[in-house]
Parts: C-alpha cells; structure tokens; sequence
C-alpha cells in the first residue's frame, strides 16, 4: 500500500504547534513491511497509520499511544485517550488525500498501557484495572455481559499489559466517539 498520502496529511499536521499532543516529528517507516508505517510523534502523544500484522490479519489500523498529561480516574483516562484517538481517525479520514479504498475498522481495538513501570503485565494489575476498561468498553459497545464485545486479555508476559475487544459489530466512528462524551 502506497503510504505517501500519510506523509503529506501529516507533514500539514505536524505544523500545528498548538494541538493539544504537541508534534515535533513525523516519522516513516513505510518501508518495514507489517511495521508502524508513518507516525507523526507528538510530546504528549503519537499517532500513526499502522500496518502491523498483530492479529495475523494484515488490517491497517490507527495507532494511538499517551505519554502524559492525562488526569482523572483509570476510566477517565482510557475514555480521554480512546476520544482523541477517534477524533484524529475521523480527521484523517476526511483528509482529501486519505485512501477511499481504506476502511478503519472499528469492531476491534488494542487497549496497551505502555508504562512496565507503572503498569507492570501482572494478573494484580489486569485485575485493578479491567473494571475500568469495562466501564469504558461499555459505554462504546454495550455491556460485554449482553454479547456486545469480548474482552480477551493479553497473555504474553512479560510485555506490555493490555487486552484485545472483538466489538460484535463495527459502528460508526462519529457514533462510539458520542458515547464517550455521554456520562454513564
């Protein structure tokens, strides 16, 4: 897949010293085959068309990863990072140059806290934290109790912890970015 358009859409976005992730570099990887693709590198956040094979699909997908300035709650915080990741996928997609042959999907997501630190891949802290991926995940797919998605967590110690959610039906971007905004 030609990856060219990203660079421009994001060479433009690069140049927007006042969004709230703070850019300072665009990055291609087009040229690793399965890899990150191009990534516009922000201090408080990255974004990226990824076209990682992590579920052995070969799907390309919108990589999203927080470094900081996110307050609040657990679910708070997964809630702010899913609403400014949907908001730039929307962006991006309404870009003239973003592929019309590209569909995001939006029935699966990769939910990963990055920080070992602070996070560390333990049963302990998937347990802390899965209520409030839960609350989260309900809110955008219906509860996981009424079939509305699964939640499979991430087996692979000692990397990074995270989840993968199976939504049992893609909605629109525009509509799972709305239930965020909605308070339970």
């Amino acid at each position: 897949m030609d990856l060219s358009p990203f660079l421009d859409i994001f060479g433009r976005w690069r140049a927007d010293k006042k969004h709230p992730a703070g850019w300072v570099d665009l990055a291609d990887y087009a040229h690793v085959p399965r890899g990150m693709g191009i990534v516009l590198v922000g201090f408080n956040a990255n974004f990226a068309f990824d076209m990682a094979d992590d579920d052995g699909r070969s799907a390309p997908g919108i990589l999203y990863a927080a470094k900081k300035g996110l307050t609040g709650a657990p679910a708070e915080r997964i809630a702010s990072v899913l609403k400014s990741c949907f908001e730039l996928s929307r962006l991006l997609i309404a870009e003239r140059e973003f592929p019309k042959s590209v569909q995001l999907r939006t029935d699966a997501l990769e939910i990963r806290f990055a920080d070992r630190l602070v996070t560390p891949n333990t049963k302990a802290m998937y347990e802390e934290l899965c209520p409030s991926v839960v609350q989260v995940l309900d809110r955008l797919y219906g509860a996981s109790t009424g079939g509305g998605y699964q939640l499979i967590p991430h087996s692979d110690l000692p990397q990074v912890l995270g989840c993968s959610v199976k939504a049992r039906k893609p909605e629109p971007l525009e509509t799972l970015q709305e239930r965020l905004f909605v308070d339970p």
